[in-house]
């Protein structure tokens, strides 16, 4: 199995860990990372997550039979609509952001307008894998192993398309799941979104002279609020109405649990916890 030359933008830890993935598996003719440092490039060069490294869009774009948009995803659309116009026929164009509903509708109109219908085809992904960590110097071949990948194609794409898409991830170790751009938004506002800005509020609530009796529980519920302040700025806007559903359904939550505490309701109190460890318990994390 070979995916013929793949173009990847943003050579950071996602970006780094899917050129890894594919070279120490033989599943690239070739890998060109683009970025605008020549710093990251370098970096991604010396632990071979790349063949080669440009801050040229135009070069890689022509020649790339996948284009891979791994950077925050405030910058998809506008980087999608410098690519498209030079992709060449039968070229997949896909991303890896964590939302999917407008990058999804801003790239599909985008393509539309640009290239007669068959010429190529954009398809959003979401690998949910990563960390609070970001850099290539965090990358990892086996970061997308026992993952889960979404795709969110829409009726312009070709199902070999999808399926050479669904393919390359799961060579990567991911496991794929097909949805609308909607409701992988909707489910990811609970499941990724929601935890953070939790994890966000709690770690700000906390008066920073008590940090000194923290222990790990403290740690491993506010490892997430440690990510990119910039990165999740614009996630919030992207997603912001599933959010604050999100949010409002947690704040409901909380409201119920102070109610119980205050009216002193040990069975009910005792039902939140039970049902909420027995959830937690049922995972099973790779």
């Amino acid at each position: 199995m070979n995916f013929g030359v793949v173009a990847i933008v943003g050579t950071g830890l996602i970006g780094g860990s899917i050129g890894l993935g594919l070279k120490e598996s033989g599943l690239a003719t070739s890998i060109i990372g683009i970025g605008h440092r020549k710093v990251s490039i370098n970096k991604a060069l010396k632990i071979k997550a790349i063949d080669e490294g440009t801050t040229s869009i135009e070069k890689a774009a022509k020649q790339a039979d996948i284009i891979i948009l791994a950077t925050s995803v405030n910058l998809i659309p506008d980087y999608a609509k410098k690519i498209i116009p030079l992709m060449k026929e039968s070229a997949i164009l896909t991303d890896v952001g964590s939302t999917k509903d407008y990058i999804v509708s801003q790239v599909t109109k985008e393509m539309k307008s640009k290239s007669g219908e068959g010429r190529s085809s954009f398809i959003g992904a979401h690998p949910l894998a990563g960390s609070e960590q970001r850099g290539i110097d965090s990358a990892r071949s086996d970061l997308f192993e026992g993952s889960v990948c979404v795709l969110t194609p829409t009726d312009l794409n070709p199902k070999k398309d999808i399926t050479r898409l669904s393919n390359m991830w799961k060579a990567l170790g991911a496991r794929i799941s097909i949805m609308t751009p909607s409701k992988h938004d909707e489910i990811l506002a609970l499941v990724s979104h929601l935890p953070h800005f939790v994890a966000s509020s709690l770690a700000g609530v906390i008066d920073e002279k008590h940090w000194k009796f923290a222990a790990s529980g403290l740690r491993d519920t506010t490892r997430i609020a440690s990510g990119d302040p910039d990165l999740w700025l614009s996630i919030s806007k992207q997603n912001k109405q599933e959010i604050i559903k999100a949010l409002k359904c947690f704040s409901k939550e909380v409201e119920g649990t102070i109610n119980d505490l205050e009216k002193g309701n040990d069975k009910k109190l005792l039902g939140r916890l039970t049902k909420a460890k027995t959830v937690r318990d049922k995972k099973k994390w790779k």
